[in-house]
């Protein structure tokens, strides 16, 4: 798998978004202006484009968001170097804290990640989701 970090967002990233929250999970407001400041990262497998996620900064964090993979491709680890990838470009830009919104029925994934829960669960267009954070050691 190669990985490649964009400072917009790449045709491959869209793609890979619509199919996965749009399509396949019923999200409607997927692209928002955070596109625009966001770093993007996308996992290649060979040629074919097959997760992505993007990070930006905010205040004094980094958020790490739109984590996506293809259908075929999940269980692989895929969603893990998505997230180490995010979290060695934050580190290496001097972030300590991260944050993430994470659907709840997926949280586990962050949760073996290092990440807590912190904030009242809410909704995001019907789906559950928490807030999640994490610090990284320099």
């Amino acid at each position: 798998m190669n990985v490649k970090t964009y400072t917009t967002l790449p045709q491959e990233a869209k793609d890979i978004r619509i199919k996965v929250f749009m399509k396949e999970q019923g999200f409607e407001n997927e692209f928002d202006d955070i596109d625009q400041i966001s770093s993007h990262i996308v996992v290649f497998d060979e040629t074919k484009p097959v997760g992505t996620c993007r990070f930006f900064k905010e205040n004094n964090h980094y958020t790490i968001g739109r984590v996506a993979v293809l259908k075929e491709y999940r269980n692989q680890h895929i969603g893990n170097l998505l997230l180490k990838s995010a979290e060695k470009e934050i580190k290496r830009i001097n972030g300590d804290v991260i944050v993430v919104h994470a659907q709840v029925r997926v949280s586990s994934f962050y949760e073996k990640q290092g990440y807590i829960q912190f904030g009242q669960i809410n909704d995001d267009e019907g789906v559950p989701h928490k807030w999640m954070k994490k610090r990284i050691q320099h």
